[in-house]
């Protein structure tokens, strides 16, 4: 070996004063005393065995209202996304057709590990309105593949219909492909019961214990599938990394599932409430369904002013500029409360320079 491939990776996290509207993180004042409740009773003995996964699975099983044999427990869904592209290299046409942009997981997986062809179907209309006709027309006229949704969209809020999804799975079915969807956000748009009873023959379906309960820093996901394909996956043995804590709250979330429930639904009224705000002071920000919000601007140098002064004001957000067609978007994170406020305030005065 004369030297090791040097991909493009991030910079290790660390932590500031900054208010964090960066990372799509749970933001609600609720969420620090429930978060709390799902690690509560947790037993620390349990760290000095391996981990039990068979209760967690019936618990979470139950609340998702399928059975543990569909389940497989990650540590994440950023997890599931590279066994998937690992493990299905071989049983697919190595062929992934994804929406671009999507979730960076899928291209850069794709590009580690190599052995895969990528096809991109990029977004048109507004806000990616016209995603998925073109994703039903490129998994048309392909071999086995593994095709990616994100619903709603990771990078751009997009949420589809349930019947546009339904129609993209039939013809993954009809083409012999994997249909993946990412639902990490789908608390956000009201669609996270229907969109996890898609799940099936076909038919992935990730959730995100970050993204939806609040367990950022735990790292705990589930992908709901066909028993064959979970005995598959779960021969690659990830549920062994999955951490007991996790384990304990994921047993703990269904007795406080309508408490999220509730937040999701407060953080939806707020992100609805912001559109409108911002439109009022002129800025047309585009429909989401996730937890987020954007702020487009005209110009690149317009967007690092925007980022670089809330930075400078105590706010992170992010500036949209790698992700193709939002180069001209700032995203942040919605939230509400005090820290709503905060955010409210520090970015009012500046949204005039946006529009000069």
């Amino acid at each position: 070996m004369t030297g090791w491939p040097t991909p493009k990776v991030r910079a290790r996290r660390s932590v500031d004063d900054r208010i964090n509207l960066s990372s799509n993180e749970l933001t609600h004042p609720a969420v620090a005393a429930l978060v709390e409740e799902l690690v509560a009773g947790f037993d620390p003995a349990s760290l000095t065995r391996y981990p039990i996964q068979d209760q967690p699975a019936a618990a979470v099983a139950e609340m998702l209202g399928r059975t543990p044999e569909e389940l497989l427990l990650t540590p994440g869904s950023d997890a599931a996304i590279r066994l998937i592209m690992l493990a299905c290299r071989g049983v697919t046409d190595g062929l992934l057709i994804t929406q671009d942009p999507n979730y960076e997981a899928w291209t850069a997986t794709a590009d580690l590990v190599g052995g895969w062809r990528v096809r991109c179907v990029r977004r048109s209309g507004e806000n990616g309105s016209g995603w998925l006709p073109a994703m039903v027309a490129a998994a048309r006229d392909a071999s086995p593949a593994v095709v990616s949704v994100s619903c709603p969209n990771g990078p751009d809020g997009h949420a589809p219909t349930l019947a546009q999804l339904r129609s993209l799975l039939a013809v993954c079915r009809e083409r012999g492909h994997l249909l993946v969807l990412d639902a990490c956000y789908s608390g956000f748009s009201g669609q996270f019961a229907e969109l996890t009873q898609l799940a099936g023959p076909h038919c992935v379906v990730l959730l995100s214990w970050s993204k939806l309960f609040g367990l950022a820093g735990g790292r705990f996901g589930v992908a709901v599938a066909e028993p064959a394909l979970v005995g598959f996956l779960r021969a690659f043995r990830q549920e062994d990394h999955v951490n007991v804590l996790m384990l304990h709250a994921a047993r703990m979330t269904q007795k406080l599932q309508p408490e999220f429930e509730a937040v999701w639904s407060d953080i939806a009224a707020s992100r609805e409430q912001l559109r409108l705000w911002l439109a009022e002071h002129g800025i047309h920000s585009p429909e989401s369904g996730g937890n987020f919000l954007h702020i487009p601007v005209d110009r690149a140098d317009r967007a690092v002013w925007l980022t670089e002064e809330l930075s400078r004001r105590g706010v992170r957000v992010r500036n949209m500029a790698a992700v193709p067609g939002l180069r001209d978007h700032v995203r942040f994170t919605v939230t509400c409360g005090p820290t709503r406020d905060r955010f409210v305030e520090t970015v009012e005065p500046l949204l005039d320079g946006l529009r000069r």
